[in-house]
């Protein structure tokens, strides 16, 4: 039987009403209205080639599409169940919502237009962590959104990142415990990423005392993965711990290969064997959709060397790993020695484990997957 695929919908949405972003969507009325008008014509324009095809998840991402009103938010649920044959009954519809957007009643009609899974970006219930990265929110705005979705009858996922400056051991330790106790299912640690930001990059040059120390920062997340334990988490992805049964499993669908359509500008695809991607400007996207084409930037097919490359890079971040004949077959054909002799090193060093055929990160190895990942890419 072939598994359901996935719909990601790209809501690049901002208060700012300039006009002048090449990337984000403007909240003011005619903006939102002719991006909506455009995301309902690239379903259309997909329907066919999707036809045939069950769906389960939909994910509502790109940082605020708590900023959509409701009304509009149910008109394009609307159009993509008219468009694709989502399963209703049994679908993971998650919105990605910011702690200041959320109030009772606006998460009330999100769940009466169809979502029932609200991914919050908590980040910190500190203020000094949240203000010194520039966030709307405070710790106690977190805590309140936390509160406000646990009364709900949705799924909660939640955002921590490690590394943020004037961070410390204890005033993670304390963001962990705490999240973990607030009726949260899904769980997504970050490291900060310092060298997305000029402004945090020069800040850590500069002031090292203020961030926590690379070691430092291992032996915070593996503690917070025993602290996820103990309370019930399991530990599915590099990034992410969950409740059983509350796995984001749209997320896991990028994972482990299966189909997903990408709508929206700069959106990203797996469809029928080819990689594809919006372009990333908005207003060529808007005007390709205009003369009735599908506003894509890159569509190629995946070479079947790439797809076996695929499984194993992808599946090594998963706490299930991959067959173990698999990743070895590839490394036997690559015929590189180095990499032989680092797969080899890997095991020994209590990196990877391998175990009843599989292969796969131990939690040491998580800590270091990058390095162990840009060997298969």
């Amino acid at each position: 039987m072939t598994e359901a695929a996935g719909i990601y919908v790209h809501l690049p949405y901002c208060r700012s009403r300039c006009g002048y972003c090449a990337f984000v969507v403007s909240t003011d009325d005619s903006s939102r209205s002719e991006y909506l008008e455009a995301l309902a014509r690239e379903a259309a324009t997909l329907s066919e080639e999707a036809a045939g095809r069950d769906f389960d998840s939909i994910y509502l991402g790109g940082g605020t599409p708590s900023l959509v009103p409701p009304a509009d938010l149910r008109r394009l649920l609307d159009d993509l169940r008219r468009n694709f044959a989502v399963d209703e009954a049994h679908s993971e519809v998650t919105l990605e919502a910011n702690p200041e957007d959320l109030t009772g009643k606006l998460v009330g009609e999100w769940r009466d237009a169809g979502v029932n899974r609200v991914s919050v970006g908590v980040q910190s219930f500190h203020d000094s962590e949240l203000s010194a990265v520039g966030r709307r929110h405070d710790a106690n705005g977190a805590r309140r959104a936390l509160a406000i979705l646990s009364q709900a009858d949705v799924s909660i996922s939640a955002d921590l990142i490690l590394g943020l400056p004037t961070q410390t051991s204890e005033t993670f330790r304390q963001s962990v415990d705490e999240v973990g106790g607030a009726g949260v299912g899904h769980l997504s640690i970050y490291l900060l990423e310092t060298e997305k930001s000029r402004t945090i990059e020069e800040d850590r040059r500069n002031h090292p005392d203020r961030y926590l120390s690379d070691e430092a920062q291992a032996e915070a997340w593996l503690e917070a993965g025993e602290t996820l334990a103990s309370r019930g988490f399991s530990h599915y992805e590099i990034s992410n711990w969950a409740r059983p049964g509350r796995q984001a499993s749209h997320n896991l669908k990028y994972w482990t290969r299966t189909p997903t359509l990408g709508l929206g500008v700069s959106a990203h695809e797996l469809w029928d064997g080819r990689r594809r991607a919006n372009v990333s400007g908005l207003p060529a996207y808007l005007a390709a959709l205009r003369d009735s084409r599908r506003p894509t930037a890159l569509d190629e097919p995946v070479a079947p060397d790439a797809v076996l490359r695929e499984r194993i890079f992808l599946g090594l971040r998963l706490s299930t790993g991959v067959p173990a004949a698999e990743i070895e077959g590839w490394i036997g054909d690559a015929g590189d020695p180095l990499l032989a002799e680092d797969y080899a090193a890997w095991l020994e060093a209590g990196l990877l484990a391998r175990e009843n055929g599989r292969v796969g990160f131990t939690e040491r190895g998580f800590l270091v997957s990058n390095e162990v990942l840009c060997r298969f890419v």
